[in-house]
């Protein structure tokens, strides 16, 4: 990774010494730079991102409009973080404060040496300036700590809901529509039983739809529409015009 470089070259820049595998059992430090990278919701495209190592800090900005999630005044991103030791590490916690408010906790991560480890982590950053501290390697005697300043552009509230379609029900244009529906299906059900009509069973399934309406008295909006739809359907195909010209008294119908 292009990145990786320069965060080997990070140890020498900010004055951390070299860590051997000796100095964990002495519980000296094992040194860790990183990135931190926030990204889109699709999860791989970069937002912003900054340099993670000791004696270093970078400010980066994000808009609340680019949130996974808000509420309450505090956004919520995807962040990648990039580690990379010094020396190879088993078990190890990073753990990400925002304002000194614990905000991600990640553990069990084995860290090769000097080779880039990632964790994906969704912490919830407070509306404007964030103080982000980044602690590597938590659990040990001796942690790494960076830091990278997050100004978060926006409110960070939620979104109001759109509230649903009121239902549809009785004495509404739509119920009158439904309720012709009902007692023409009704009556086709009957009349055309033993006249082999091709869509027979559909119209039987139509009309049960109906029926169960009518009893409770009120339907969605949505699964009225859908119903009317597959009622239309059959009262304008010309064989069930045709069907029920045939036992409609007078050759008279309604569709």
């Amino acid at each position: 990774m292009k990145f990786l470089p320069l965060l080997l070259a990070s140890f020498a820049t900010v004055g951390v010494s070299a860590a051997h595998s000796s100095d964990l059992v002495a519980n000296k430090p094992a040194s860790i730079a990183g990135m931190f990278r926030a990204l889109k919701s699709d999860g791989s495209t970069v937002l912003a991102q900054g340099l993670l190592a000791p004696g270093f800090i970078q400010q980066i900005g994000l808009k609340g409009s680019d949130a996974i999630a808000a509420a309450n005044g505090r956004c919520a991103f995807n962040v990648k973080i990039d580690e990379v030791s010094q020396v190879a590490i088993s078990g190890s916690t990073t753990r990400l404060y925002s304002n000194d408010t614990l905000v991600a906790n990640v553990s069990k991560l084995d860290l090769p040496a000097k080779a880039s480890k990632s964790l994906l982590t969704q912490p919830y950053l407070f509306a404007g300036q964030n103080n982000v501290k980044v602690v590597f390697n938590a659990d040990s005697i001796a942690p790494t700590i960076s830091w990278v300043r997050v100004f978060v552009d926006g409110a960070c509230t939620a979104k109001p809901l759109t509230p649903a379609p009121a239902p549809v029900k009785a004495g509404s244009a739509d119920w009158n529509s439904l309720f012709t529906a009902y007692g023409y299906s009704n009556y086709a059900v009957n009349g055309l039983k033993t006249k082999n009509y091709a869509r027979y069973s559909e119209l039987v399934a139509v009309n049960a739809a109906l029926v169960a309406a009518v009893k409770a008295g009120t339907i969605e909006r949505s699964a009225c529409a859908s119903l009317m739809a597959r009622w239309n359907a059959i009262a304008n195909d010309t064989e069930f015009k045709a069907a029920m010209g045939k036992v409609v008294p007078g050759g008279d119908h309604h569709a």
